[in-house]
């Protein structure tokens, strides 16, 4: 198995393998939270617009995003896992538009699998991928805004690597590190404290949210 971190859209553009997006701050959270509350599936767009034309088309469909950490005007729901976790989700269907996350599972188009993990499920990705043996594996760090650099997706990506080739790593150490980032300072500052708490479990979901390309949707991954 040949591991290998990647980084920003570009990075994205690289993939190969199975592919593990993550944009720990939020979108890979608000994913996998939604999926847990019950949701049918989530349609990833990257552009704005896009989403406004899928939920003219798909009323029924709920809006949820963000653009610099602040929903767009007419959105049903922010980008935020807390809540998520919070809402009677289930049986809903959800077009979601992020800055970095929904970026980059729209671009690992060379992916042959493109997962979405974060320190949340990552025991439950590190056994999928021990069982699958793919060739290639790709850890996208997608990055603030998927063009710069976020210490939580690289430190993410590093996590992920050390437990796929049996590293012993201290999370606590990981997590002081992150708490001091910018991308922590930013969610303190927009007061999403909770999802920044949220953000930084570990191990505490075994949903594993796989990007379906022929249909463009999101859904949980069956049991393996």
């Amino acid at each position: 198995m040949t591991i290998k971190i990647k980084k920003y859209l570009e990075g994205a553009r690289e993939s190969e393998g199975i592919t593990v997006m993550m944009d720990v701050f939020r979108a890979s959270n608000t994913i996998i939270n939604c999926l847990a509350a019950g949701v049918e599936y989530i349609i990833p767009v990257g552009d704005l617009e896009d989403a406004y034309k899928l939920k003219k088309d798909h009323p029924d469909h709920l809006l949820f995003g963000e653009r610099n950490g602040i929903p767009p005007k007419g959105f049903d729901y922010d980008n935020s896992p807390a809540k998520s976790a919070q809402s009677n989700l289930k049986g809903k269907k959800i077009i979601l538009t992020t800055s970095a996350g929904s970026q980059g599972i729209l671009n690992s188009e060379n992916a042959d699998e493109i997962l979405v993990g974060s320190f949340a499920n990552a025991q439950s990705i590190v056994n999928y991928l021990w069982l699958k043996k793919p060739e290639k594996v790709s850890l996208l760090a997608i990055g603030n805004n998927a063009i710069e650099p976020a210490t939580e997706d690289e430190e993410c990506a590093k996590y992920f690597k050390s437990k796929l080739t049996g590293i012993e790593t201290d999370f606590d150490q990981i997590k002081a590190k992150i708490l001091k980032s910018d991308g922590a300072d930013r969610l303190k500052r927009l007061k999403q404290d909770e999802d920044l708490k949220l953000c930084l479990k570990l191990n505490i979901s075994d949903i594993i949210p796989k990007f379906d390309r022929k249909t463009g949707r999101i859904y949980k991954l069956k049991e393996f």
